[in-house]
C-alpha cells in the first residue's frame, strides 16, 4: 500500500529501466524480441511504455496526493472506495462527505498534473460521479457481485415464471 510520495517514488523506479528506475534487466523474452532489440533502445521504448498506477486508499495518501501525482512516472492515481470509506472511519458510506471530498481532492490532483484517474465504482450513479470528475478507468463492481447479481436476477425470472404452478 503507497501512502506517501516517497513509496510512490520506490514504486516507480522498480517499474523503470535505468536511467529513471532500478528494474530488473531482462531483454531475452517476447517484449524484447528475444534480444534483437539492442538493450538501450528496449529500456527507453519500455520506460515510455510502462503504465504505473498509485491506489489511492490511506488518508495520508490523499492527503499528500498532489506531490504523489507530480511525480514523473506516474501516470495513474487509483482510488479504491471501499478501502478509503474504511480509511477515513466511515466504512461502506460511499457517499459520505468525507469520502466524496476525498475523491474530489485525487480527482483535481490528477487533472492538475495531467494523469488519469481511476476508481472502483459499485454503481451506476456513483460511476457517473466519477466521470463528472474526470476519471477515465472505472472497474465496475467485482467478479462477486456480478455474479451475485446474476444469479439473483435468473432465479428472480424463474420465481416469476413458477409463481402460479405447483411445484415439488
Amino acid at each position: 500500500m503507497i501512502s506517501t510520495p516517497e513509496q510512490a517514488e520506490e514504486f516507480v523506479r522498480w517499474a523503470k529501466f535505468a536511467p529513471r528506475g532500478r528494474r530488473g534487466l531482462n531483454n531475452w523474452g517476447h517484449d524484447g524480441k528475444f534480444s534483437l532489440t539492442p538493450v538501450a533502445e528496449f529500456c527507453r521504448q519500455a520506460n515510455e511504455k510502462t503504465f504505473v498506477a498509485i491506489q489511492i486508499e490511506t488518508v495520508s495518501a490523499v492527503e499528500c496526493c498532489e506531490e504523489i501525482a507530480s511525480i514523473e512516472g506516474v501516470d495513474h492515481l487509483f482510488i479504491g472506495p471501499a478501502d478509503l470509506s474504511q480509511a477515513y472511519g466511515v466504512t461502506g458510506q460511499m457517499s459520505h462527505p468525507l469520502l466524496l471530498a476525498a475523491i474530489a481532492r485525487v480527482s483535481r490532483a490528477c487533472a492538475a498534473y495531467n494523469k488519469t484517474f481511476g476508481a472502483v465504482s459499485f454503481a451506476p450513479e456513483q460511476a457517473a460521479s466519477f466521470l463528472e470528475q474526470g476519471c477515465r478507468l472505472i472497474s465496475i463492481t467485482s467478479d462477486v457481485h456480478t455474479f451475485q447479481h446474476g444469479i439473483t436476477a435468473v432465479k428472480d425470472k424463474f420465481h416469476e415464471l413458477f409463481a402460479d404452478q405447483q411445484m415439488c
